[in-house]
């Protein structure tokens, strides 16, 4: 988690809209890159990859993927 919350601090340090997309992407996608779920660096990184042609569908984003690591951090959550 900590990977995020540093994603949301540098965001909140940059002045525009542009630098907080910058300060997002570099946490976020070291986070997903090296193989972690988290529902929040996946509603960033997954929308973004379809925005920019990635073969891949929206029905499949969010079936095989969001749905599954939302609900998954939800019961780590309540539990942990």
């Amino acid at each position: 988690n900590w990977m995020v919350s540093l994603a949301v601090f540098m965001a909140g340090a940059a002045n525009g809209l542009s630098g907080k997309m910058v300060a997002c992407w570099f946490p976020i996608s070291t986070f997903v890159g090296i193989g972690l779920e988290h529902s929040i660096a996946n509603l960033f990184i997954l929308p973004l990859g379809l925005m920019l042609g990635a073969p891949i569908s929206l029905g499949a984003v969010i079936g095989r993927n969001l749905v599954p690591v939302i609900l998954g951090n939800a019961i780590a959550g309540a539990l942990v």
